[in-house]
């Protein structure tokens, strides 16, 4: 059974394959568990990012305020 890569996984979460290819990693991921979990992974690769990214603007956010008359 022949694996995707994480490449092509990446490909196919983000819709990036052709209808054939789509539908052919969609009927592998039914079947493949290594892959399944690869795609997963992925994911939640993917939602540590976002979490990190959003972390990254708050602390720019707050170290770019300014005190003002009030806040001295």
């Amino acid at each position: 059974m022949k694996h995707y890569t994480k490449e092509e996984l990446d490909l196919y979460r983000h819709g990036k394959l052709s209808v054939l290819s789509r539908i052919s990693c969609a009927a592998h991921l039914k079947e493949c568990q290594e892959c399944a979990e690869l795609l997963e992974e992925l994911k939640e690769d993917d939602q540590l990012l976002e979490h990190l990214r959003s972390s990254i603007q708050i602390y720019k956010d707050l170290t770019e305020i300014k005190p003002t008359a009030s806040t001295v």
